[in-house]
């Protein structure tokens, strides 16, 4: 798939541009890129770049592209489709890149080159059965202890609250990518966690966070966003993202605030001396999870790591990477 993706990107390229590209795939995976391409401008001047090729990229893959890009240099990025949110912060975060469609963005000593005004095609979104709504429930279980994923359906569907029927679809797309395979006759084991966790957190995007999203609020009285750590949080609400990420490590000052919780918003207002507003610096969701918490008003580390990546900054990336290898990582 790479190959022939960076092919045609390269093709659009040529006839937009008359820059010819070649690609030469890396079969030695001891290396983090998928190849190496070979630019070449019409003045015969030929540049050569260390190249990573996706599908589709999203904000939480950004601080990952710049390790790579600083590991690798010279870098370029090949992607299908690259959204013009996207491309800004990849221009923000130095990343130079081409689209399926022919654009590029390329920098380096002697060229600025920037052209993004042919239209991508857009793909069509293939949902996987393990990554609907329910199903993005029911594998984050999974994903939080591997375990679960040799219970009984019932106890599965029970502890996601989601329906029992859900069970075998969701283990069956999981079987069909190769997330779950079998040690024996009576038991399976969960394969590639950090990949199936990277599409986990691009499917919630689309598919369950906006769902879960109750409303997005600022405080009445800037003292409670400064004493954010001492409002007394009612049963069942929990800190996620900066706040979560901060009272895990003691290294984090949130700039904006993630809580989770049931209540309504009128109870979330009256509790927590919040009035609604769209550009506020509070997000409210509801629990996707019926996990344990370990931490008192703290929601699950992974939840909480997964909406440190979501937001792509590169300071909360960091501090995920933290908290993946002290929570989550076996």
């Amino acid at each position: 798939m790479e190959t022939t993706l960076a092919d045609q990107a390269l093709d659009k390229l040529s006839k937009h541009t008359g820059i010819k590209g070649v690609f030469i795939p890396i079969t030695n995976r001891k290396t983090d890129i998928d190849g190496k391409v070979t630019l070449r401008f019409e003045n015969q001047i030929q540049i050569e770049r260390n190249v990573e090729v996706k599908k589709e990229i999203r904000k939480h893959h950004i601080p990952q592209l710049q390790q790579m890009a600083r590991e690798n240099a010279p870098f370029l990025l090949i992607a299908d489709r690259l959204s013009p949110t996207i491309k800004q912060m990849l221009h923000e975060a130095g990343i130079d890149w081409l689209d399926g469609a022919g654009n590029i963005h390329f920098k380096d000593q002697n060229y600025f080159l920037w052209i993004d005004h042919h239209k991508t095609t857009p793909g069509k979104k293939v949902k996987g059965r393990a990554f609907t709504k329910t199903g993005l429930k029911v594998v984050f279980l999974f994903l939080v202890d591997k375990e679960w994923v040799n219970k009984t359906h019932r106890e599965i569907a029970e502890m996601a609250d989601v329906a029992l029927g859900n069970i075998k679809i969701v283990i069956d797309g999981l079987k069909e990518y190769g997330f779950l395979i079998k040690e024996d006759d009576k038991k399976y084991i969960l394969k590639d966690e950090k990949r199936l966790l990277d599409q986990w957190i691009s499917a919630f995007i689309d598919e369950l966070q906006p769902k879960i999203h109750t409303g997005t609020f600022s405080y009445l009285d800037e003292k409670d966003r400064n004493n954010w750590k001492k409002l007394k949080l009612t049963e069942g609400t929990v800190w996620g993202g900066e706040p979560g990420g901060d009272l895990l490590t003691g290294n984090l000052k949130p700039a904006k605030f993630t809580l989770y919780t049931n209540n309504t918003r009128a109870e979330i207002m009256k509790d927590y001396k919040l009035k609604p507003n769209p550009e506020g610096e509070i997000e409210v969701y509801k629990p996707y999870w019926r996990v344990d918490p370990k931490y008192p008003n703290i929601a699950p580390p992974l939840t909480i790591y997964i909406d440190l990546m979501v937001t792509g900054d590169p300071r909360n990336a960091n501090i995920a990477q933290e908290l993946y290898e002290k929570y989550i990582a076996d």
